[in-house]
């Protein structure tokens, strides 16, 4: 019953720690009856949770009036439950057209990003969106008539992790006409989105028209056999994640074969698989070390593209010998060598833009572009004094700390002085022993304090304090 439904959300909630004691919780709310009905709930459960409830809303500038009315809906809203308020206003049709995406998945991207800068800027601790067991069903429904794998069937998950944070759906097992239910015992209006009516969009298509018929010639509890699938899957892959996660350093190698033995450094993106281990697999296996290696490059392969793989590696002499290239992803191909399996990038594919990224201190930031993670980490000196720390020649005062680190590629007229070097060296020098290629060159990171290089992938880079004596370390990671 609708009165019951806090509770269940509750119980649903401590048993996947969705939520902890003192934490800051920002409700998405758009207005409409599903994210009304979690800020609600949430208002009920805030004392029993030990949380913090605040309200979030995202304009994404499609809507005209209608969408002005939905903001100021929100803002009273929150300003009638005493609740701190997050606005953020962007413009979805301007971001589909620069991306070239649907307007849906625009909209997505501008409100994830939204969510990702209060959670960074540490305003809170975790947002929590309305997904409810119909949009379970909807999605689930929607990736297994694109041909999903059982990762696409595990649908929405609960929880999704980030850096700064957290994104969690504590609905996901509740049926949006119980969420109603419960509002209306409130006497709580909401508002109807007009759009959800446009058949234009595919989510609404399979609302009005799909799942109507599969309830009516199929299963009438077609929407929680489908919700029951996601949660099956959804355990098969955080299963499947460990495995593969224990077994691709046993069969992946970064970087390009050296002459003499051992493996060249490189900065290009690439990846390869020992074909001797790699196939002593069973194809279940195979074929998700395919899909986790690619995804260490920032590849994703669907079932078509790791199908051209095998049967790439099905096509080979009994020698081996044969070098063959099969393309998968957009401007990556899988080419066959002698005694492994290369993931690369075309030729034609490069990628043209310089980089920047901010370093935190502690903390990681993933280089999309290279596949990789520079780590800052701050460890205690040995004894050093605070004086001698500071007059170490290439020691950082704690004060500059307080300017951001960034990683970036190297520029032309960048100069660094590596470890036992008396004097600035031009970078493009320090590299060249190195023996990169174009492409690799160009994308070789750095980490900068202003205009200053404080660290060089590589190559050997002098040690850092701070005026405290406590010593900066960075360092790459792979995964």
């Amino acid at each position: 019953m609708a009165f019951a439904l806090p509770q269940r959300v509750c119980t649903y909630i401590r048993s996947r720690s969705l939520m902890r004691p003192g934490e800051r919780v920002a409700v998405a709310v758009s207005g409409g009856s599903d994210s009304v009905g979690l800020l609600r709930i949430l208002l009920e459960l805030r004392s029993e949770l030990g949380i913090i409830v605040s309200a979030a809303h995202f304009h994404h500038g499609i809507r005209g009036a209608e969408a002005d009315t939905d903001e100021a809906f929100v803002a009273e809203l929150a300003k009638a439950h005493d609740l701190e308020f997050h606005l953020q206003r962007g413009d979805a049709r301007q971001k589909s057209q620069e991306l070239k995406i649907s307007l849906e998945a625009a909209a997505r991207a501008l409100r994830h990003a939204f969510f990702t800068e209060i959670l960074q800027r540490g305003k809170v601790d975790v947002v929590a969106t309305a997904h409810t067991l119909d949009d379970q069903a909807e999605t689930v429904l929607m990736k297994l008539a694109r041909g999903a794998g059982t990762r696409g069937l595990a649908g929405i998950f609960p929880e999704q992790r980030a850096e700064a944070g957290r994104i969690v759906r504590p609905l996901l097992e509740v049926p949006r006409e119980q969420i109603r239910a419960y509002l209306s015992n409130l006497n709580q209006c909401w508002r109807e989105d007009q759009s959800n009516a446009d058949l234009g969009f595919t989510r609404n298509r399979v609302r009005a028209r799909v799942l109507p018929m599969v309830r009516e010639d199929l299963n009438p509890a077609a929407d929680i056999a489908l919700a029951h699938a996601a949660e099956i899957a959804r355990a098969e892959e955080e299963y499947w994640d460990d495995q593969i996660a224990c077994l691709l350093p046993l069969v992946v190698a970064h970087g390009e074969p050296a002459r003499g033995g051992g493996r060249k450094q490189t900065a290009a993106k690439t990846i390869s698989l020992d074909l001797q281990k790699f196939q002593a697999y069973p194809l279940a296996v195979q074929r998700r070390l395919l899909r986790g290696a690619a995804e260490q490059l920032g590849c994703g392969l669907d079932f078509e593209h790791v199908q051209a793989v095998l049967e790439l590696l099905a096509s080979r002499s009994e020698k081996g010998a044969r070098n063959r290239t099969v393309d998968v992803a957009n401007g990556w191909r899988a080419r066959l060598l002698f005694r492994e399996l290369r993931l690369e990038r075309t030729g034609g594919e490069a990628e043209h833009s310089d980089y920047e990224h901010p370093l935190p201190v502690p903390g990681q930031v993933r280089l999309p572009e290279l596949g990789i993670f520079i780590r800052a980490r701050i460890s205690e000196g040995n004894g050093v004094a605070e004086n001698a720390a500071y007059n170490r020649a290439h020691s950082i005062p704690l004060l500059e700390l307080s300017r951001p680190l960034v990683v970036r590629n190297w520029r032309a007229g960048d100069r660094f002085q590596p470890l036992r070097h008396r004097s600035k060296k031009r970078l493009k020098e320090l590299l060249y022993p190195l023996h990169l290629q174009e492409e690799e060159k160009r994308l070789w990171p750095v980490v900068a304090l202003g205009e200053q290089i404080v660290w060089v992938r590589g190559v050997d880079s002098p040690d850092l304090w701070t005026k405290s004596g406590q010593r900066l370390c960075i360092e790459e990671r792979t995964e």
